[in-house]
């Protein structure tokens, strides 16, 4: 297989479980306004799950079960607020795979093949990442309630009905917490490991770039080849920053949705891992549900910083071009690219956080405030619970 047929194989692949999972939840019909389909019925049903989660927080006997029901009822919530602006953007993703097609066209030479394919060998890894860590997230949930000696559902939630008495409420119950924890865990990977994958994409876009723009000049001694090549690459800037206005547009509210809820889950998370899960089925569900939640904010965060570094390396990248052999032309056009590259951008998370590794390291220093703060007023409880 030659070098191009691998890029063709691999153009389509970038974002292919991700577009899988959003059809199979209806997001594209959606999306089309067909809001008379079997999408808009599976959405609405699942979209009644975190109220029947929020109606019955904290009324549970148990801590552990209060602590589960919070931290589903913010993690469902934020879910459902999250597909729904995805949904809203599907048409920037089309838009979004234009732009990456053309900037494909473009990669030549042996050293941006061999980028070109760690780059997509990196983006099938992060996506299989995402993809085991929610199964195994999916299956802890799906199948945790099989252990335990009495009848019992999933996760605790409220329901307008006596499902402990009879065995066709209990059926009833239990076909819909497994059905609405499938599509939210669904709507979860989608949401959550399409971020980091575009973000990757771009650095490693603009990584490619730079191997285009330094090694003008060295490789050929025709001037007027020379200029064009650039005025090609600085094209392929416009079009970079093109695709990072796009990807910022689409992840910017949903990060700031998932920024918002990150500490406070974690916080109950490690509550309820800590104090409360003795059960082996409880502690496994605890540490893949804090896995899952790393893996929200860390990946999109580290290519957030990654893409910084990249682009700030942009501008060297013109300056170790052979300029100096070239024509006035040349050196006019390298100024202002030279210019162009002085823009570093800045991902925001609704035009307010930063998506960095600083907004990653802040919020685990927020969850662990939480923690501590949830942990002492549990201590202070303790005596009177005791002597009451």
């Amino acid at each position: 297989m030659t070098p191009n047929e691998t890029l063709i194989q691999t153009r389509t692949d970038y974002f292919r479980d991700q577009w899988r999972a959003w059809r199979i939840l209806g997001a594209l019909q959606l999306n089309g306004r067909k809001y008379r389909s079997g999408a808009m019925v599976l959405n609405i049903f699942v979209a009644l799950y975190p109220p029947a989660l929020l109606l019955s927080m904290f009324s549970f006997d148990t801590p552990l079960e209060n602590i589960t029901n919070f931290s589903l009822s913010i993690t469902s919530s934020a879910t459902i607020l999250k597909f729904g602006l995805y949904v809203l953007q599907l048409q920037r993703l089309t838009e979004m795979e234009k732009v990456i097609a053309r900037l494909d066209d473009r990669i030549e030479g042996a050293e941006q093949y061999r980028c070109h394919r760690l780059m997509a060998k990196t983006l099938r890894h992060l996506s299989n990442l995402f993809l085991y860590t929610y199964g195994f997230v999916l299956l802890n949930s799906e199948v945790s309630f099989l252990f335990k000696s009495e009848r019992s559902l999933p996760f605790p939630s409220w329901f307008p009905f006596d499902w402990k008495s009879s065995t066709i409420n209990y059926i009833g119950a239990l076909c819909f917490q497994l059905v609405s924890i499938f599509c939210l865990i669904l709507q979860n990977f989608a949401d959550d490991s399409f971020p980091p994958l575009a973000l990757c994409l771009c650095a490693e876009h603009c990584q490619l770039l730079i191997l285009r723009i330094s090694s003008i000049g060295h490789g050929s001694n025709e001037q007027d080849a020379n200029e064009a090549e650039l005025v090609r690459c600085i094209k392929d800037q416009k079009e970079l920053y093109g695709l990072l206005e796009l990807i910022s547009a689409v992840i910017s509210w949903p990060m700031m949705i998932q920024f918002f809820v990150m500490a406070l889950n974690i916080a109950a998370t490690m509550f309820g891992l800590v104090f409360f899960a003795e059960a082996m089925q409880d502690r496994m569900y605890f540490v893949s549900y804090l896995l899952a939640l790393v893996l929200q904010t860390y990946p999109i965060c580290f290519y957030g910083s990654l893409l910084e570094e990249r682009f700030g390396r942009l501008h060297y990248a013109v300056f170790c071009s052979n300029w100096m052999n070239q024509n006035r032309r040349y050196r006019a056009n390298m100024m202002i690219l030279a210019e162009r590259t002085k823009r570093h951008p800045r991902l925001l998370a609704g035009n307010l956080v930063p998506i960095h590794l600083s907004t990653f390291q802040a919020s685990c220093k927020a969850a662990y405030s939480f923690f501590t703060l949830i942990g002492n007023t549990r201590d202070k409880a303790g005596p009177n619970h005791n002597q009451n």
